[in-house]
């Protein structure tokens, strides 16, 4: 299988999840007007995962982008500015649970003593219910 079918079989199957690597060079190759091969597919992958996200009514269920060292938030694509940005190194253990799809859990906290309260119903207020 050449590069390009098995690029397309990736970026068609939904079920696959998406990291974007966003940095300067992401940026001037999805904007410029560099034609070299490797701007030319990072513009072609930018535009079919554009296109998915505006045919899912621009809600974002697979696309992961993270920011490298020398990016910032203005080398976001805009379309892409609404959907959480992880930040590399910072954010690794976030976004493993996002490649795992798995939630963080937080335990709710939990007094020291516990209360019980017990309330009697009255016959009449029992029937009603």
């Amino acid at each position: 299988m050449d590069i390009n079918k098995w690029r397309d079989s990736y970026l068609k199957d939904p079920s696959t999840l998406i990291i974007i690597a966003i940095g300067p060079k992401y940026k001037a190759d999805i904007e410029g007007s560099v034609l070299d091969d490797h701007g030319l597919h990072t513009r072609y992958i930018h535009t079919m995962i554009q296109n998915e996200f505006i045919q899912q009514g621009s809600l974002n269920f697979r696309f992961i982008p993270v920011l490298f060292l020398s990016a910032s938030q203005k080398h976001v694509p805009s379309w892409l500015q609404n959907t959480h940005v992880y930040r590399w190194p910072r954010d690794t253990e976030d976004l493993l649970l996002r490649l795992l799809r798995e939630e963080r859990y937080v335990p709710p906290p939990v007094p020291m003593e516990l209360t019980l309260l017990i309330r009697p119903v009255a016959p009449s207020s029992a029937a009603t219910l």
